[in-house]
């Protein structure tokens, strides 16, 4: 049989796999996308190199940041495993296919092949062929954790030159397969001596901190996707080192969540970590995404953390996250907990969520109230929400607060959230507040500058 008569037999081949994957195998709208490969997640959103962004970690599951469909983490490391050869003449028609077909199993399978037969030498061939999609979507992102997988290094540093977001992917790529490797080398990353950084850091003035944190971002994810006990521990000592932030722990609670069967089995995970931050970091994440989906049951469960030192975030997760659909519901609970910082915190978590659903009922609600220090905690949630709408409104409430030491933090909230807003009025408001003038000045300071400083 002569080369040609082979080749349409192969794509005959493959036209009838491409119609049976998209029959039996292929979800229908009604069950939902499947599980994602996340390069872009954690509690993170794929960002912008150039803004360096970062968002909630649940976000759309299985689909990308423009609403393209996933094949999902396990189904590229199958491909890379299941390796095909492919010529350059090979790479073209595919490229062809995943181009410009109108039909979407066909497209699909196209790029299927390409990350089957990605390798470090015809990685740029292939980046060719899906470099006209957004940097969110879904090919874009599994493409640079393919080649971060298979290239390591290399693949990461493409991305300085580029302005789409592909490090942070391609580091999850490298970190998910050789996580020794990935872990060595962002310990020992000094970009502000690295010249291979300059376009980042000198011709975009881009941060190093915030760089740095989200290329961590990329390592952690990647971490957690092969093995969440080691991303944790990893975090754990990174924050210690002052290398990473404590909401990277989100990223790998994140992962567990989705693998679990119930929020309960990722709790019994958390509580299992060793007592501290990153436990309690961990906690708090498994609060939000079971309050979010299932409120009462999510309070039943945290009744049992009241009292213990460090849970507090998990009741400001229940608390926010009820009120924002039932208030009264919520405040029921909340009047129900042991008196002590744990009620105090799901109080505040209940009234910042319902100031943000309905101000003026909550506003009557606080003037019903006795003064006692749960009225403290709820004018404190309820001031710092109701800045964004009315500063000198919430200041007056924040003043209102009858502990001096739970006062004066109020206002300074408040007065942070003032000048992020624009200011306008507070260095009036400033000069009879009381404050000390170095509080003032870190009031008025840009928080970025702070932070360096």
């Amino acid at each position: 049989m002569n080369k040609p008569a082979k080749v349409h037999i192969v794509w005959g081949l493959v036209a009838v796999a491409a119609f049976l994957a998209g029959y039996f195998v292929l979800p229908s709208g009604s069950d939902g996308p499947p599980v994602s490969i996340r390069p872009g997640s954690s509690d993170s959103s794929p960002g912008d190199k150039a803004g360096i962004s970062s968002g909630k970690a649940d976000s759309a599951v299985g689909e990308s940041a423009t609403g393209s469909k996933s094949i999902g983490k396990d189904e590229v490391t199958r491909m890379l495993a299941e390796k095909i050869t492919l010529s350059e003449a090979d790479i073209d028609e595919l490229g062809q296919t995943f181009r410009k077909s109108s039909d979407p199993v066909a497209q699909r399978l196209a790029f299927s092949k390409l990350i089957q037969g990605l390798t470090a030498d015809n990685a740029l061939l292939i980046r060719e062929q899906i470099e006209h999609k957004d940097h969110r979507s879904a090919e874009f992102q599994e493409f640079h954790y393919a080649w971060g997988a298979v290239a390591g290094v290399d693949a990461v540093i493409f991305g300085v030159d580029t302005k789409e977001d592909d490090m942070k992917p391609a580091l999850a790529g490298w970190a998910g397969a050789s996580p020794q490797e990935a872990m060595a080398w962002i310990e020992g990353l000094d970009m502000a001596n690295d010249a291979r950084f300059d376009p980042l850091l000198k011709d975009r003035k881009l941060e190093v901190a915030g760089l740095r944190h989200h290329l961590m971002s990329g390592i952690v994810d990647g971490l957690a996707d092969a093995d969440p006990q080691r991303a944790a521990m990893f975090v754990e000592r990174m924050v210690a080192e002052g290398q990473a932030d404590p909401g990277h722990m989100h990223i790998v609670t994140g992962e567990v969540l989705r693998a679990a069967e119930s929020p309960l089995e990722a709790s019994s995970w958390a509580e299992g970590l060793p007592e501290g931050r990153m436990r309690n970091e961990a906690l708090g994440r498994v609060a939000d995404h079971f309050a979010e989906r299932k409120p009462a049951e999510a309070a039943q469960w945290a009744q049992g953390f009241a009292g213990q030192p460090g849970t507090e975030r998990i009741f400001w997760e229940v608390g926010a996250n009820w009120a924002g659909r039932d208030p009264q519901a919520a405040l029921e609970w909340v009047n129900d907990l042991p008196e002590g910082q744990s009620q105090q915190i799901g109080m505040r978590g209940s009234l910042n969520s319902w100031a943000r659903r309905d101000p003026t009922a909550a506003g009557e609600y606080l003037q019903e109230m006795a003064p006692s220090p749960l009225r403290d905690a709820a004018i404190a949630g309820y001031s710092t929400h109701v800045v964004w709408e009315d500063p000198t409104a919430a200041m007056s409430w924040a003043e209102s607060i009858a502990a001096p030491e739970r006062r004066q933090e109020a206002m300074v909230e408040v007065a942070r959230s003032w000048q992020r807003k624009g200011g306008q009025g507070l260095p009036e408001w400033l000069d009879g507040s009381g404050l000390s003038a170095e509080i003032q000045e870190n009031i008025l300071t840009p928080r970025d500058r702070r932070h360096r400083d």
